[in-house]
């Protein structure tokens, strides 16, 4: 029975090969969008799945109290002490271990010189967690000055010998003596790390000054990171409430600090999962996930629709093939199964064509500037493959439930009349224009021109920020890392390239969401500030091109730090009533007494998105990582060369790293242009598919209609009043489904756009393109098709049965 289904499925594709072609042209365009969209969410439920113990490990989190919603933004990190507090005291708990995210420096082997953000971690690193080593022994992080590596690591500082015994010179700390190696590890993780140091070692660093004793307080939240092994995974409740006791007991808190709430996270909750700050590794969390997902759903439900609307407009050619099937006494179950298996043979062949662009797609998706700075590489697996093929399946019996119910209630003397009147039509009236399969068309629209205006809205605010007015220089400003090199050697060094007028040395580029904040106080009898601040130097002002209001610049001065430059939010909320009333008064930041040396009039020092904080420039070489040269001349093409060139002989084992300023800051805002690019292939789809849908939708409704049309014809109506009397229906359809749509459209927009502070304007004016397109697909497609009935002899339209 299933052979014949199946072969008559392939003959009647045969037979209609152009309406088969469409079909499987518009579901192999939307699945493939969706098996790159299944990849995306497998690979991330595929993280953490290596690790033994992973159904009975926690991670301590820390959120505001208050301040736990479903966007609100905690902390992956917690207080030191809660393994101290907990091992050993409480029997729900088997084992703890503790991690630093402080190792960021330099780190030199006798080969090679690189930048490594690494970890501190304990002796119970490899009781907890699941990482294999590939060389030395799991007691490899008890003795201070210890340091594992990971295996691409070791290739890279040791490319000939054996890692383990030798030792490698860390930025200010000191040599640490390689212990072992760890493999890359089967699967992907929360916890990306190059190297991890022994966590005994810091007591040491403190001593000799390079760190302070602040990462042990119980008010420090933001250093480190608890994991815990319960022994049972059902104590979770009660491990959560004891560590919540301790910290309300140990915290010494001001008495207007809200507090705070510490939650246990499974490790197999982290990815996917809430978006959190001071993650280790950044992974995609579960909201963008399902916009992803969203983005799959919109495409198969419009090519959906487009199969049921096709289907049926196609139904009047097999008409009479269902009738004789159930004179021959085929049940109405047999025939809808019949156009399942169609249905499902259709997604099958759709799934060959639809793999072949998802290749396409999956390296289009890898080159993503996002993708690639979040170290998100999709691979797919065979795992991947039997995923594809259940949602193949699940798409083909979805896709042709409608048509199947619908043909196989034809009854047998209008099939076999080649008619489909014997199918109950209701009356007309404006609300039938809106229902059944013009309601599923006007979704189509309706998701059509949400994605189009969405595209247009994204399009607007990626070239608003790209091209708007920082208020600072940055187009011919050049930048180079300094990688620890003296100030003054680059300086030297650098300055003798043609076109560069002037040099400053910052710890920060501006506009991209990166800066250090402390506490800064006015009088003691005012409240606190948070201060951001960059490290400048005294060409800084003058470099960037910033208007200072009053005062004056900061001096060149040498010795203990003594000035700052205040921005006008900073003089704002400090509480001074002017900026000449801030300059020469002394503020208190980081336990140093300095005087306010001038007033910068505001710049969007934090990105366009946000608005202008306070801000403090301050003298501090220490802090020093970026050179930026002031050029004459930004139209030499080979300026980058040079300073890579320039750079290679100064010092040939360190990558040079630097660019134009406007360059650095168009990277920032590439996400706009990703998400762009991105919207605008699923919108392509989806307006593609929807086209293929309204065309079948016309063709089904005029198929219906030509007696009308040959009666209309030989009592004169022209081609004119043909499209009209033909159109008017869908054409209500389309109004409505417009006027429901465009608001809709810049609703959902406005809820993102307006969150930022500066933005580009939003209005009707976003969706006059899209609005343009769906009318010419809608009007391109009744002309055609009443162009094409017209043409017919009435004499053959109005024959009789």
């Amino acid at each position: 029975m299933v052979r014949n289904y199946i072969l008559t499925a392939l003959r009647n594709i045969r037979k209609h090969k152009f309406f088969a072609a469409i079909n499987i042209i518009g579901l192999s365009l939307s699945m493939s969008v969706c098996l790159v969209i299944i990849l995306l969410v497998s690979d991330h439920f595929q993280y953490d799945k290596f690790h033994p113990k992973r159904d009975r490990i926690f991670r301590i989190t820390t959120f505001t109290n208050g301040f736990e919603g479903v966007f609100d933004e905690g902390y992956a990190t917690s207080p030191l002490s809660f393994r101290e507090q907990l091992t050993g005291q409480y029997a729900f708990i088997e084992t703890a271990t503790n991690l630093n995210h402080r190792l960021i420096g330099e780190i030199r082997s006798p080969h090679k010189i690189l930048e490594l953000n690494a970890l501190f971690a304990d002796e119970n690193f490899f009781d907890v967690f699941g990482f294999e080593l590939l060389e030395g022994t799991s007691a490899s992080l008890k003795e201070p000055y210890h340091m594992v590596l990971s295996e691409s690591l070791a290739k890279k500082l040791f490319p000939v010998e054996s890692p383990v015994g030798q030792t490698v010179a860390f930025e200010n700390h000191g040599d640490y003596k390689v212990a072992a190696v760890v493999k890359t590890p089967p699967g992907n993780s929360h916890m990306e790390f190059e190297a991890l140091a022994s966590f005994s070692t810091l007591p040491l660093l403190v001593e000799k000054g390079v760190f302070t004793d602040s990462y042990q307080k119980w008010e420090n939240i933001w250093s480190n990171y608890n994991y815990l092994v319960l022994n049972d995974a059902r104590s979770r409740e009660e491990a959560e409430r004891v560590i919540n006791e301790l910290g309300a007991a140990n915290m010494d808190l001001d008495e207007d600090h809200p507090g705070y709430v510490f939650r246990l996270q499974g490790i197999n909750e982290i990815v996917p999962g809430r978006s959190m700050s001071n993650e280790i590794k950044f992974a995609l969390p579960w909201f963008v996930l399902a916009f992803f997902s969203l983005l799959g759903l919109i495409v198969i439900i419009t090519a959906t629709i487009n199969y049921t609307n096709l289907s049926i407009a196609k139904s009047l050619s097999r008409t009479k093939e269902i009738g004789i099937r159930k004179v021959n006494g085929a049940l109405r179950s047999q025939i809808a199964l019949q156009f399942l298996v169609e249905s499902v043979i259709i997604s099958l062949i759709s799934l060959v064509v639809a793999v072949i662009i998802y290749k396409g797609l999956v390296s289009a998706f890898n080159e993503i500037w996002i993708f690639s700075i979040l170290n998100i590489h999709l691979e797919d697996t065979w795992r991947t493959y039997i995923y594809f093929f259940v949602f193949t399946l699940t798409l083909g019996l979805i896709t042709g439930i409608g048509p199947s119910l619908f043909l196989s209630k034809i009854d047998t003397i209008s099939s076999l009349k080649g008619s489909l009147s014997g199918i109950r039509r209701k009356k007309k009236t404006i609300l039938s224009y809106l229902t059944g399969k013009r309601t599923l068309l006007g979704v189509q629209f309706t998701l059509s021109i949400i994605m189009l205006v969405t595209i247009l809205v994204l399009r607007d605010q990626a070239n608003f920020l790209v091209n708007a007015n920082y208020g600072f220089e940055d187009d011919q400003v050049f930048f180079v890392e300094i990688q620890g090199h003296d100030p003054e050697i680059i300086k030297n060094e650098f300055s003798s390239i043609a076109g560069v007028n002037n040099v400053s040395f910052t710890s920060h580029h501006p506009a991209i969401g990166k800066s250090h904040g402390d506490y800064a106080q006015w009088k003691t009898d005012v409240e606190a500030i948070t201060l951001y601040h960059f490290a400048i130097d005294e060409n800084y002002v003058d470099v960037m091109n910033l208007e200072l209001i009053a005062g004056n610049d900061l001096p060149n001065t040498s010795g203990n730090e003594k000035f700052i430059l205040l921005n006008e939010q900073a003089v704002e909320v400090l509480g001074f009533e002017s900026p000449n009333e801030a300059v020469g008064q002394f503020i208190t930041m980081d336990s140093v007494r300095l005087s306010v040396s001038g007033i910068l009039r505001d710049y969007h020092w934090d990105p366009l998105m946000k608005s202008i904080r306070p801000l403090g420039l301050r003298i501090k070489p220490e802090d020093y990582e970026h050179a930026y040269f002031q050029l004459s001349n930004i139209a030499a093409a080979d300026y980058k060369e040079e300073f890579e060139s320039k750079w290679n002989t100064f010092d040939p084992a360190r990558e040079f790293r630097g660019g134009f300023l406007d360059e650095k800051l168009d990277e920032f805002y590439q996400f706009f242009y990703d998400m762009g690019k991105i919207l605008a292939y699923v919108a392509l789809l989806a307006v593609v598919i929807t086209s293929l849908g309204f065309l079948g939708m016309v063709s089904f409704e005029i198929k219906t209609r030509v007696k009308e049309i040959g009666i209309r014809k030989v009592l004169g109506a022209s081609f004119g009043n043909l499209t009209f009397t033909m159109s008017k229906s869908f054409f209500v359809m389309i109004i409505v489904t417009t006027v429901f749509a465009v608001p809709v459209s810049l609703l959902i927009n406005g809820l993102w756009v307006n969150q930022m502070a500066s933005h580009a304007p939003m209005g009707i004016v976003n969706a006059i393109p899209a609005l343009i397109i769906i009318g010419s697909i809608g009007l391109g497609a009744i002309v055609s098709q009443v162009w094409i009935s017209s043409r017919k002899n009435p004499s053959e339209t109005l024959r009789a049965d």
